[in-house]
Order: C-alpha cells, then sequence, then structure tokens
C-alpha cells in the first residue's frame, strides 16, 4: 500500500520547487541551528555522567545488536508477556494489513473516531485516509500532526512535522480551520488548538499511538512524547491501539534505560523527554484510568528481509531525527521533496528498501557524502556506507540511465590506459581554465549545467596535478 502512495521517483523535480520556495526556506534555515545547538548542548551534559557519549554509544549499539541478532526470540518473549498482562498481540506483513486490523478491532468496538499519537508507521500505511473510507474520524492530537492534517499533508520530519511551516501560515491555517480571530502569539495559538483537541479526547472511542520501545521482560510499550496528547491518547479511550515495527523491541527495562540516555538528547537535545510512559496491559479493577481493551500491531512492511543482508544496520535505527537535523542536504530541501514517510539519509536508505529500490532512484544519490549523518547517529548507522551499497545495487541491476552507465564505462577504458588519461585530463585542465571568466569562476558547465544552476565552481589552474608538482620540484 505504502509503494502506491510512494512519490520517491519524482525526488529531483520536487527538489527543484522546494529549492526555490523562500517561505519554505526561510522555515528551513530558521530550524537547522536550533536543533543542531539544542543536541550539542544536550551531548555535552553528559560528560560529567558515569558514561562518556562514546561508551554509551557503543552500549546503545550491543543492545540493539543483541536485539537484531534474535529478533524471533525477543518477539516471541514479548507476545507472551504482553498477552500474560490482558492485551492483544496481532502480526501485519505489511500497510494493506495493518489497516484492515485497525478497522477490525474499531467495527468490534464501536468506533466512530479515533484519537491519534504521532505514529510514523500509519504513515506507511496512510491509515487515515483507511479510516476516513471506514467511517471513522481519525484526528492527529500531536500538534505538529494536527496542523499537517488541517493542510491536507504529510509530516515534513519525523519529530517536528511541521517545520516547513511558518508561523503565518499556521496562523492563516487555524483562522481558516477553527473560525476564529487570527492569532500570532505562540502561547494563544497552542491553547486554542488544545480547546479544539480536547473535545476530540473526551470523545474519541479509541486510541492509536506509536511506540519508541518494546519492553520484552514486561510485555509493556514505551511511549516518549514532550506534549500531554500521547497520555490522553493511551489512557482516555476504552481502546488504545500501538502500531510498531517488528525492530523496536528491547529485552529489559535496563536497556530502555540506557537507550533513554540518548535518544532525547540526540532528538530534541533534552536531558528526558516531558513524558515517558510505560503502557503495561489493560485498566485493572480499581485503577481510575487506562483503557479496556488494548492492542498491539507489530508490523514488518519490508523490515524482516533486512536482518542477515548488507542492511541489517539499519534496523538499529531509534527514530531520533538527529541525522536529518545536521544534514545540508535535507535542509536544502526539507521533508516532502523525498517523496514518502521517511525523509532525510535515514530516508534515502529506507525508502528503497521498504518500498523498491526501482521506485526512489535518486535518494541514494541525495547526499553529499559529508557523513554528518553518520557521526551524529546515536547507534551508529553507517548510513553513508548504506546509500553507497544502494548505488551499487543499482547499477549492478541495470537501474542507472544508459548515458551515466555509458559514461562511465567511456572513463574506465580512458583510465586504464595511462598515456591517453594524462592527454585527456590535461586538456580537461585547460578547457576548464578557459571557460571560466575572469574572477575564475566558472558560471555555466555547458556538459553538466545541473552542477552550476545554482552555484559557481571554482576554475582549476589550467595545469594537471603532476604538471604543478613536476614545475614545483623545479623551482
Amino acid at each position: 500500500m505504502g509503494k502506491l502512495h510512494s512519490q520517491a521517483m519524482f525526488f529531483q523535480a520536487r527538489a527543484a520547487e522546494k529549492v526555490a520556495n523562500p517561505i519554505l526556506q526561510r522555515a528551513l534555515q530558521k530550524a537547522k541551528p536550533l536543533f543542531v545547538g539544542k543536541r550539542a548542548k544536550g551531548i555535552g551534559a553528559l560528560a560529567d555522567d558515569r558514561l562518556e557519549f562514546e561508551q554509551l554509544r557503543s552500549a546503545c549499539v550491543d543492545i540493539r545488536n543483541r536485539v537484531l541478532s534474535d529478533l524471533d526470540v525477543w518477539l516471541d518473549i514479548f507476545e507472551s508477556q504482553a498477552k500474560a498482562t490482558g492485551a492483544e498481540v496481532l502480526w501485519a506483513k505489511d500497510g494493506e494489513e495493518i489497516c484492515e486490523l485497525v478497522i477490525d478491532v474499531a467495527r468490534r468496538h464501536g468506533v466512530t473516531k479515533a484519537a491519534k499519537s504521532k505514529s510514523m508507521l500509519s504513515e506507511e500505511a496512510h491509515l487515515n485516509e483507511a479510516l476516513a473510507a471506514a467511517g471513522i474520524q481519525p484526528v492527529e492530537t500531536d500538534l505538529g500532526e494536527y496542523i499537517v492534517q488541517l493542510a491536507g499533508e504529510t509530516p515534513s520530519h519525523i519529530i517536528a512535522p511541521a517545520v516547513h511551516k511558518t508561523l503565518d501560515e499556521i496562523a492563516d491555517l487555524f483562522t481558516k480551520t477553527h473560525g476564529r480571530p487570527r492569532q500570532t502569539d505562540i502561547p494563544a495559538m497552542t491553547r486554542e488548538a488544545r480547546e479544539v483537541l480536547r473535545q476530540h479526547f473526551l470523545s474519541a472511542e479509541m486510541g492509536i499511538s506509536r511506540c519508541q520501545f518494546l519492553i520484552a521482560e514486561t510485555g509493556s510499550a514505551a511511549l516518549v512524547t514532550n506534549e500531554g496528547n500521547g497520555r490522553m491518547v493511551t489512557t482516555l479511550p476504552k481502546v488504545h491501539v500501538v502500531i510498531t515495527g517488528i525492530e523496536k523491541v528491547v529485552p529489559t527495562l535496563e536497556d530502555f534505560a540506557t537507550l533513554m540516555r540518548l535518544l532525547p538528547r540526540s532528538a530534541t537535545g533534552q536531558t528526558i523527554s516531558n513524558y515517558v510512559s510505560l503502557l503495561t496491559g489493560t485498566r485493572r479493577p480499581g485503577d481510575t484510568e487506562g483503557p479496556e481493551k488494548t492492542v498491539f500491531i507489530l508490523v514488518d512492511n519490508g523490515r524482516a528481509k533486512l536482518l542477515g543482508s548488507a542492511y541489517q544496520e539499519m534496523l538499529r535505527c531509534i527514530r531520533c531525527g538527529a541525522c536529518m537535523n545536521h544534514c545540508p542536504v535535507y535542509f536544502s530541501l526539507g521533508g516532502h521533496a523525498y517523496g514518502w514517510v521517511y525523509p532525510g539519509p535515514m530516508g534515502s536508505v529506507l525508502t528503497p528498501l521498504f518500498t523498491g529500490l526501482e521506485n526512489a532512484l535518486d535518494l541514494p544519490h541525495a547526499s553529499t557524502g559529508c557523513n554528518q549523518c553518520g557521526s551524529v547517529c546515536p547507534v551508529r548507522i553507517p548510513l553513508p556506507k548504506l546509500m553507497h551499497q544502494l548505488r551499487e545495487d543499482q547499477v549492478t541491476g541495470g537501474m542507472r540511465p544508459w548515458s551515466e552507465r555509458f559514461a562511465l564505462k567511456a572513463w574506465a577504458w580512458v583510465a586504464g590506459k595511462p598515456a591517453l588519461y594524462h592527454w585527456v585530463v590535461r586538456r580537461a585542465a585547460r578547457y576548464l581554465k578557459w571557460l571560466a571568466d575572469d574572477s575564475g569562476r566558472i558560471r555555466v558547465l555547458g556538459l553538466a549545467p545541473g552542477w552550476t544552476v545554482g552555484r559557481d565552481l571554482p576554475a582549476p589552474a589550467g595545469k594537471t596535478f603532476q604538471e604543478l608538482y613536476a614545475a614545483r620540484k623545479r623551482d
């Protein structure tokens, strides 16, 4: 189902559109320093703790690897423990099955409205559209998700869904939707949204949420949020449905606590998020809150095939968003350019793997190779290496354009003949120097105009490195 909705094959056209959007560019450039600065401050606070940052990263990598090496075992343990607390555990192979299972649970319990806490997996499944088609009203209650739902858009970021929106755009959207006087005071706008959403919290019969981790030893879901909507969604409705990927399981509460020392710091720079909820089972006699029915839907949707493959390390991802927060490509384009649920470096790997490499040919190339994403990943996923591997898969699978394949073969043929190669390079260096203007900049590169559409290139000296080195030795 997600494959049908993916627009990743139009990345280049979307990227050109986003780069030329001044409103989007203003919003993105305002947001990036906040993400980067807060993470640096949060990581810096670890210096006085018992575990240094790199040691903590190593511990988190070990936890995630230990799970992936025996994923079936830990999932069986979680299922057994969750059922022992009164929860129901269901399994979904893809987005279509997610929708079928959620709608079935809703119909069994007479649900007409579902209040949702932010869930990227529900975005994979396009669950909101399926619920609406089944006569069930879906209401996003995370403020960012609520904004993009009102706008008829999809999230642009996994932890800040409306990062692409300016204050004026949101003010106009609220005025149009809520029918109230226009406000630009952020606390007042937040209060307005809260007043509107409160009625949905009180009237929704079903709550739908993600979870950051599944705790195998207790059968619990760990939900980490910065807004109170997460707890409203998971405690007020009579039915609570948790939708999560099979890779999210961790063995113990101690492992969860270790990962929590890095997750909020990497995502928002906080020592700990405002709300950390451990959700276990259903309401018991004497409890004043909690669902009467808890359902876990554990989802594959392309994850199982990564086990044992060259891309298994991608399953370590804890969805903190640090990779995109530091990515120069993401903050030049925004999330919608990537065309599917996951943007930035993580999306450049996950989207081809989940929707098919042939449906996202450009995404593995949406990288400068600077490795900022790999250097900040809390669980050390080598994102540039995985993007390079996807590029190799494209070449071996014959997916690259014939012109590109011909050019690379021609270069390989020339490079295999040293005398010819040196002759070509000397001529190319002189041509590029001739092409430059008086300032020594190349404004338009005729053979590859895309390189100079948005930048000027410094011209070479007109001689090859070998020629320059030989001249220096003579001098």
